[in-house]
């Protein structure tokens, strides 16, 4: 499900609370919706509060209506991931899962403004009543392809605005996401990571080269971010960064999605550039007529992507030629509305 739905790029962890700003928002919304939600790790179902009698409150009608309680092991330590707002579950309490494992059907039920996934994350123990006891998931798991972001933003007022360039963002499936804030401490569940002791994260973020920014201009970051990896702007002292990784060779990636709809936002191609390069990315028609120019400028060694949204042609077969240097990639690409 995370490989293709998004987080509420709007309403994130730490973020204000929509009920009450003094508060805080204490996991991820994903947008789910009636899907199947698969286990994150292996371990085993703790609790499983389901009330089939009624389909609009769930097991806690003014909270997570119906959820699952998910307990895996990281670092020696317990970890637990709740999975709420469900339609119904499709495991029981006791049962051991593997990760991937279709455990329940997103919902409506509880406190719900529309069908989704809340996903929380919880360190050593499952009450609700832990003091800084939530852990940012986006730092946890995120779409293949993606890395993440966090870092810590010194003296920052709870809520101060984080600033990201280029676009982070996989568009689509991404809409709604802008800026990041560091999180909202006022709330005494909110807290960070045990290695990172990061106030702000940003998930699901393109391999590339971003700018980070907050307090005008006074706290500056730039990071290089590559798949499946966290980048920690602010490591601790005595702590060195790791190096980005850099690809051996030259690839392009099949675009996704494939088809695809100016509507829905477009596409997004993936390169990888073994060493600094010159980089020309154009659209041809089935004629052989260049449509569009996506790229046409140096790039440094490293991951990068492309996005084409071709709203302002006609539905149909198109290709993506990449040059890179001797090296030449061409895809096909089906857009549709």
């Amino acid at each position: 499900m995370r490989d293709n739905i998004p987080t509420n790029g709007s309403y994130l962890y730490g973020e204000p609370s929509i009920s009450n700003p003094n508060n805080a928002h204490r996991g991820l919304d994903i947008h789910a919706r009636y899907d199947t939600v698969f286990a994150v790790a292996d371990g085993i179902i703790t609790n499983v509060a389901y009330n089939p009698d009624d389909t609009i409150g769930g097991y806690e009608p003014g909270g997570g209506g119906n959820y699952i309680t998910h307990r895996a092991s990281w670092d020696g330590k317990n970890i637990y991931m709740l999975y709420m707002h469900l339609q119904r579950p499709l495991v029981s309490t006791g049962q051991q899962v593997t990760q991937g494992q279709p455990i329940a059907i997103s919902g409506n039920t509880g406190n719900s403004t529309g069908p989704h996934l809340h996903f929380e994350m919880r360190m050593n123990t499952a009450v609700s009543a832990t003091p800084g006891s939530r852990r940012n998931g986006e730092l946890w798991a995120g779409m293949t392809g993606m890395g993440a972001i966090c870092g810590r933003v010194p003296n920052a007022p709870n809520s101060t605005r984080v600033d990201i360039s280029p676009d982070p963002k996989p568009r689509p499936p991404y809409t709604n996401y802008s800026y990041s804030l560091t999180y909202n401490f006022a709330d005494p569940y909110i807290g960070s990571d045990d290695i990172y002791n990061e106030n702000y994260a940003i998930g699901d973020v393109k391999p590339g080269t971003y700018t980070i920014t907050a307090l005008g201009g006074t706290y500056r970051r730039v990071v290089t971010v590559v798949a499946g990896q966290v980048v920690n702007a602010d490591p601790p002292t005595g702590i060195t960064a790791e190096e980005p990784v850099i690809p051996s060779a030259f690839s392009v990636k099949q675009n996704f999605p494939n088809p695809f709809s100016p509507d829905e936002g477009g596409t997004t191609v993936m390169l990888s550039l073994p060493s600094q390069t010159y980089v020309s990315a154009k659209v041809f028609d089935v004629t052989g007529r260049e449509v569009s120019t996506i790229a046409e400028r140096n790039y440094e060694a490293g991951s990068h992507s492309f996005s084409f949204e071709g709203s302002s042609l006609p539905q149909g077969v198109y290709f993506l030629r990449v040059v890179a240097g001797e090296h030449t990639k061409t895809i096909k690409m089906l857009l549709t509305y």
